[in-house]
C-alpha cells in the first residue's frame, strides 16, 4: 500500500493533471488509507490465491471471476491509459481485466522473491518492475524486467539527525541502536533484547530505542524495569510504536529489524547498517531472501529467527556498534544498494509504456 501511495505522489509531481484511481478491497488497509491521502478509491471482490488444493479454492476462483468482471466495468468507465499492479492479490483481477481489455500494464515486485500473483501476471504484463537485481529468471524469457527499486515516502529522506536527537532525547555522543519488529512488534526480538539487557547495562557509549509493538509494550517495559539497576550506564527507552520512522532512522547508527520489502527499501535509501532477522512465516520465506540479498552486498548481517537469542543478538551488536570502520563500509554498501528515487524510476517506466502504447494507436 505504501509503495503504491509513494508512486502516486511521484506520478502527480511529474504530471499535475493526472487522474489516479486506486482499486482494492473494501476490507483492506487501502479502503481507509487511500481516501485519507486524497485519491479516489473503488472496492472490488478479491481473495488470496490458494497455495494448496482445498474446498476454499472453489470460492477463491469464484471471487476472482466476480472481481475481474467488476474490475473490467471500472476500467471501461475510467478509461485508464495504463494499469499498475503492486503485487497484492487484488492486482490479479484488475491487471487481468486490463490485459483482456488491451490496456497496457506494469506489475511491480517489492521482494527479492516474486509472489504468486506477480509470477502469474508477469507472463502477460507489458513490463515488470522489480526491487532487486537479477530477477529475470522468475519471468518469461524476453519479458521486459526493469530494476526500479521499491518506492518509499519522501519524508524518509528528509529527516535529519538533529531532529531525532531532540525528539527522542538522544545523547549525540553515544551510538544509537534502533530495534523494531514492525507495527505489531516481534515477540522473539523483544525477548532477545530483554535477555541481552544485562550484558549491555554497563555500556556507557550505547543508547537503545526499542519499538516493542503495542501488544507487547507493557510486558517488555515491566521485564526491563525488573532487571534495571539505578547505576546502569546504558540508556534504554521502550516505546509501543514509533509514529514517524523517518526521524527514528535519522538518529540511528545500527538497526535490528525484520526484512520486509518496505523496511529494506527505507533503510537502504538512508544508507543504514542493519542486523536483519527475517520473519520466518513470510510467504515462500521471501524475507530471508530479502535479507540474504542485502547481506551479500555487505550492507547487513543476518540472524535467523530460530537462531535468535539474547546471546546471539548481543554478540552481533557488540561486534558492529563499536567498529566505526565496519559501520562505514556497511553504510556505503547500503547506500549503493538503495534506490531513493525508486518512485521516480517506476513513474518514468509507467509513462514510457503508456506513451509508447498511445503512439502505436496513433500509428495504426
Amino acid at each position: 500500500m505504501y509503495p503504491g501511495l509513494a508512486l502516486a505522489a511521484a506520478l502527480q509531481r511529474a504530471k499535475k493533471d493526472l487522474d489516479i484511481l486506486f482499486v482494492g478491497t473494501g476490507a483492506g488497509l487501502e479502503a481507509a488509507l487511500v481516501p485519507q491521502a486524497g485519491y479516489d478509491f473503488k472496492a472490488i471482490e478479491a481473495k488470496g490465491l490458494p497455495r494448496k488444493p482445498s474446498f476454499k479454492a472453489f470460492g477463491t476462483f469464484l471471487s476472482a471471476g466476480k472481481g475481474t468482471i467488476e474490475a473490467a466495468n471500472l476500467l471501461r468507465h475510467f478509461k485508464p491509459d495504463i494499469v499498475v499492479g503492486m503485487g497484492a492479490y487484488v492486482s490479479l483481477p484488475v491487471v487481468g481485466a486490463a490485459v483482456l481489455l488491451h490496456i497496457p500494464t506494469v506489475v511491480h515486485e517489492q521482494n527479492a522473491l516474486p509472489g504468486l500473483v506477480n509470477r502469474v501476471l508477469g507472463r502477460v504484463a507489458s513490463a515488470v518492475a522489480v526491487s532487486y537485481p537479477d530477477m529475470e529468471e522468475y519471468f518469461p524469457r524476453g519479458k521486459r524486467v526493469e530494476v526500479t527499486g521499491n518506492p518509499i515516502r519522501r519524508e524518509i529522506l528528509a529527516a535529519h539527525r538533529e531532529t531525532a536527537i531532540k525528539v527522542f532525547g538522544l545523547d549525540e555522543k553515544r551510538k544509537t541502536l534502533l530495534i523494531f519488529g514492525g507495527s505489531r512488534g516481534a515477540r522473539k526480538i523483544n525477548e532477545a533484547v530483554v535477555e541481552a539487557y544485562d550484558t549491555w547495562r554497563d555500556n556507557g557509549s550505547l543508547q537503545i530505542v526499542h519499538a516493542t509493538g503495542k501488544i507487547n509494550y507493557e510486558l517488555v517495559k515491566r521485564a526491563i524495569e525488573d532487571i534495571q539497576r539505578g547505576d546502569d550506564s546504558l540508556r534504554y527507552e521502550a516505546l509501543p510504536y514509533i509514529d514517524d520512522m523517518s526521524i527514528a532512522y535519522a538518529g540511528s547508527d545500527l538497526l535490528v529489524c525484520r526484512s520486509g520489502a518496505t523496511t529494506i527499501a527505507e533503510l537502504t535509501a538512508k544508507g543504514l547498517p542493519a542486523i536483519l532477522i527475517p520473519y520466518p512465516y513470510a510467504t515462500d520465506n521471501h524475507q530471508e531472501k530479502n535479507a540474504r540479498s542485502l547481506k551479500d552486498t555487505g550492507a547487513a548481517e543476518v540472524i535467523l529467527d530460530r537462531e535468535l537469542s539474547g546471546g546471539t543478538l548481543r554478540e552481533m551488536v557488540d561486534s558492529l556498534i563499536s567498529d566505526e570502520e565496519r559501520l562505514r563500509v556497511m553504510r556505503e554498501s547500503s547506500l549503493a544498494f538503495g534506490k531513493p528515487d525508486a518512485d521516480e524510476n517506476l513513474a518514468a517506466l509507467i509513462f514510457e509504456i503508456s506513451e509508447t502504447n498511445s503512439q502505436a494507436k496513433v500509428a495504426d
